[in-house]
């Protein structure tokens, strides 16, 4: 592979939340293809039936129980027996806002053909060929180190979802339809954790399968739930990246991924957990070295299924201790640095709308005095709080000004070819976005203005 290490598999030994071999509650028996909802031969796929519309009989006595932690396990064992109607009520609610969403995306997750991961496979293998035509296209020597260096990223990306494709195949989907089926009939152990009743803290169903752990979470004061199924077995890559940017870009870049969809592990390892491929490549490029990378999950939205990937930066151990020291650094970066922290930042926690002429970064409510330090250097770019919807504040910057730092987050030759390759990436919108804006005149808006 040119411009990287070899890549090496791996198991995931950073991992704190993926469920281990051995480790499941509830063994899984041989079943049958097909077995939940008619999905077999070709015979059409029936609506998954929600817990409420069975009978109580027919529901099976379900096992609910507060979750235990195990040592040397990363799954919860059931612990006390619940049988308080009003938490059973809310167990039920998760429970079939689980079958609901398995139903309306019955087409992909229990399909014998289509898959979670094709939409990946697909959208990597034609980008993969667009880069390869950029590579032959020549240009500066760092420019095509840096193409080079996506090429391999996007090969091992391309790998990974073509393993975990032929393993969803294989078992783990069997294992989703023989849940479905032990949900319906009650034959499955319901662990729960958090609090059923206060509406400021978050509560969780725990599902565990041999090969599947899915979580099901009402999330903390905002209410709305969010899922997630992780995968025993398989297996990550060791992926090897040559330092392609200077030292001060490189920090720009790490501390607004940390800042944003990134975090720092017990171990002192920074990390991210994102559904975007884009920002997958774009974490790699910004923590030169080795990196472990793994197909984390599925996150099971109303919109979509999403495939989870995991990166771990293992050379940068120890780089930061906290978000607080990172937001400190943050803070202090030069002007010629502080617009890549800007961009990374953006594209991560903010928005670009081309309409309008603006660029806009949230951050929760809890993280103001966190990015204090920040926001003085954002109202120093024109940036205004814009709205308080009481979890989450915006700050926008309009106009003029907003051309004016788009242009700047992409005044640097190597920076700006890697968001321009990146956004031929289909999930890359508001990377496009920022190409587009950053094109504009300001004098035309100021001219569209006055009329």
């Amino acid at each position: 592979m040119s411009g990287m290490g070899e890549n090496i598999k791996t198991r995931s030994p950073y991992d704190p939340a993926s469920p281990g071999a051995g480790e499941a509650q509830n063994q899984t028996s041989s079943s049958a293809p097909g077995t939940a909802g008619g999905v077999g031969g070709n015979e059409p796929m029936a609506k998954l039936p929600r817990l409420r519309e069975l009978p109580g009989a027919e529901r099976g006595p379900a096992t609910i129980c507060w979750g235990r932690k195990v040592r040397g396990s990363n799954r919860l064992e059931c612990g006390e027996p619940i049988d308080d109607p009003r938490v059973v009520d809310e167990v039920m609610r998760l429970i079939n806002e689980f079958l609901d969403r398995v139903e309306k995306h019955k087409a992909v997750l229990l399909s014998e053909s289509a898959t979670p991961f094709d939409n990946a496979i697909n959208a990597l293998s034609n980008w993969l060929q667009e880069i390869k035509v950029k590579v032959g296209e020549g240009g500066s020597e760092g420019i095509i180190r840096l193409r080079n260096a996506m090429l391999d990223i996007g090969r091992a990306m391309l790998r990974l979802a073509e393993e975990a494709r032929e393993g969803w195949l294989k078992k783990y989907r069997r294992e989703l339809e023989e849940l479905v089926e032990r949900l319906r009939s009650g034959g499955v152990k319901i662990i729960i954790s958090g609090d059923p009743f206060d509406k400021d803290v978050s509560f969780t169903v725990h599902l565990y399968m041999d090969g599947l752990a899915i979580v099901v979470d009402r999330v903390a004061k905002r209410g709305n739930i969010t899922m997630w199924v992780s995968f025993t077995g398989l297996e990550g890559v060791r992926v090897v990246v040559p330092r392609l940017l200077g030292d001060g870009k490189l920090r720009a870049m790490q501390c607004g991924l940390l800042l944003t969809d990134g975090s720092i592990h017990v171990r002192g390892y920074p990390m991210m957990d994102t559904a975007q491929l884009w920002q997958v490549i774009a974490w790699l490029i910004a923590w030169p070295g080795r990196n472990h990378m793994y197909i984390h999950g599925l996150n099971l939205n109303d919109s979509g299924v999403s495939v989870m990937w995991r990166l771990m930066a293992v050379d940068h151990k120890g780089a930061f201790k906290n978000k607080a020291e990172v937001a400190e650094e943050a803070s202090k970066l030069g002007d010629e640095e502080f617009p890549t922290f800007m961009l990374y930042a953006i594209l991560g926690d903010g928005n670009v709308n081309v309409k309008e002429k603006s660029v806009r970064l949230t951050m929760g409510k809890s993280k103001l005095e966190l990015w204090g330090g920040i926001i003085e250097r954002l109202k120093s770019l024109g940036f205004r709080k814009k709205n308080d919807n009481g979890y989450a504040v915006a700050y926008a910057v309009n106009s003029s000004k907003a051309i004016e730092l788009a242009r700047k987050m992409l005044s640097d030759e190597a920076v700006k070819a890697l968001i321009e390759n990146l956004a031929q990436l289909p999930d890359a919108e508001r990377l496009r976005r920022l190409i587009t804006l950053a094109g504009m005149e300001p004098g035309h808006w100021a001219v569209h203005q006055s009329r």
